[in-house]
């Protein structure tokens, strides 16, 4: 055997068999640490897909889980430039002529111009009232046009008045504007000097001048005239609000409204899709491979079949409605033995078109309703908060307190390396020792006359 630096005496490789020594403890635990490890992460893993495919699975819910959300309406104007309108679910199919006569605008007036904007221009106070509110603003003698329009958007009771500085060939002017359409909103000015009349000379009602006149807006529905005070027609065709965009009333717009019955089964379908991928994923996560004796990171773990029956349990159930229980299977949805959902497009399209109610009432009824029940068990567990928090909270502390047994013996280890180091370094040393005198003694007895050397 070769001899090594810690080896001289005995001539053996002790720091070949102290490694051998160490790894012999080393190497059975280890293996342990990572079993335990690759464990933690896989579970990690899972908890972390359960919680991505619950949230899919909420995702699809929201379109469930109210009646405007479920129960939609289909819009069509054609390619009309005078209306953009949107319908709720109380709006009735059917269709409508629209002209647009006269768009709402907000009131604009303005002083009289002057010829340096940075030159104070009276003392005293500015009153303003629109549409039943009022305010006002005391003005500096040496007050800016640019201060006194400051004053004016940041006065304490102000949200109706816009006040800016326009410059133009004539000169500077500060104008007032409506922040609201319609001849409700009108402007009205009034000038107090406290001295001198500069104030009244700039916004006296002689001197104000009218920008723009306030204008209501003006719409005939089938020759019916709607009159508004801003752009956005509410409540003149029930659940539908028609935005004005440009006048023409020479020009007829036609308004078309339907059931979308094409975006109820798509959201129905994107239900139905969302809970066999949850399905799927629970069964994936907590399975056993008979052939390969393998089981699944979250094989019989107690969250999951907690999850997996609650889930199982609410699509079964009937859910109570005003006008009697109804449950997925009377609407076309059914569920087989492994707990998958399937829909009949015949039976779910006939409910569609027939009895929207019906299914409003199933996913969307408050408290009751099947999507909104869905979705509470779902946030129970995905919120921050929730059980799968509390769950991975648990997979941290347990990677932590693995980490900790790892440095622990990871220093066990160097510990034993250098003990037994250097008990075989003195081990060496006896030995190296006992061979010199060993090898000193035959040179003695050699050297002994009548010895005769072979």
């Amino acid at each position: 055997m070769a001899l090594t630096a810690t080896g001289m005496g005995s001539g053996l490789d002790i720091s070949n068999i102290v490694t051998v020594l160490v790894n012999a403890e080393k190497t059975p635990k280890e293996a342990i640490f990572n079993k335990t490890e690759d464990t933690i992460k896989a579970k990690v893993s899972a908890i972390g897909t359960l919680k991505s495919e619950l949230s899919k699975f909420q995702d699809a819910l929201k379109k469930l889980q109210s009646g405007d959300a479920l129960n939609q309406r289909k819009v069509t104007t054609g390619d009309s430039k005078f209306i953009n309108v949107t319908a709720d679910k109380t709006a009735k199919p059917g269709s409508y002529g629209i002209k647009v006569e006269q768009l709402a605008v907000n009131h604009k007036v303005a002083g009289t111009n002057v010829a340096d904007r940075t030159l104070g221009v009276g003392e005293g106070t500015l009153d303003f009232a629109i549409n039943g509110s009022s305010f006002s603003v005391s003005v500096a003698a040496t007050d800016s046009l640019d201060e006194i329009a400051k004053k004016v958007n940041e006065a304490s009771g102000n949200d109706a008045v816009t006040a800016t500085v326009i410059t133009s060939d004539a000169g500077s002017r500060l104008v007032f504007s409506s922040n609201k359409t319609g001849e409700d909103n009108q402007i009205s000015v009034t000038a107090n000097d406290t001295s001198g009349t500069g104030l009244n000379d700039m916004f006296g009602a002689s001197n104000l001048s009218t920008l723009q006149a306030a204008k209501n807006a003006i719409v005939y529905i089938d020759d019916q005239k709607v009159t508004s005070q801003s752009n956005e027609v509410k409540g003149a065709i029930t659940g539908v609000t028609i935005n004005l965009t440009d006048a023409d009333v020479t020009k007829t717009s036609t308004l078309k409204i339907e059931q979308d019955n094409d975006a109820v089964k798509e959201n129905v379908k994107a239900f139905v899709d969302a809970f066999n991928s949850l399905n799927t994923a629970i069964d994936k996560m907590s399975s056993y491979d008979k052939d390969k004796k393998t089981a699944s990171a979250l094989q019989g773990d107690s969250m999951i079949r907690s999850i997996e029956s609650q889930l199982r349990n609410m699509i079964s159930e009937r859910v109570s409605t005003d006008t009697g229980d109804i449950a997925l299977y009377d609407i076309g949805i059914k569920t087989d033995k492994y707990g998958k959902l399937s829909i009949d497009d015949t039976k779910l399209d006939k409910m569609i078109s027939e009895d929207m109610s019906s299914i409003e009432s199933l996913f969307a009824t408050k408290d009751t309703g099947l999507a909104n029940r869905l979705d509470k068990l779902a946030n129970s567990y995905v919120k921050s908060d929730g059980l799968i928090a509390s769950r991975q909270n648990a997979y941290t502390n347990q990677q932590k307190r693995l980490d900790e047994q790892r440095e622990a013996f990871s220093l066990k280890m160097e510990q034993l390396t250098a003990r037994l180091t250097k008990q075989f370094n003195k081990m060496d040393l006896v030995v190296g020792s006992l061979n010199q005198q060993s090898s000193g003694l035959a040179d003695r007895l050699n050297s002994l006359p009548g010895v005769i050397a072979k």
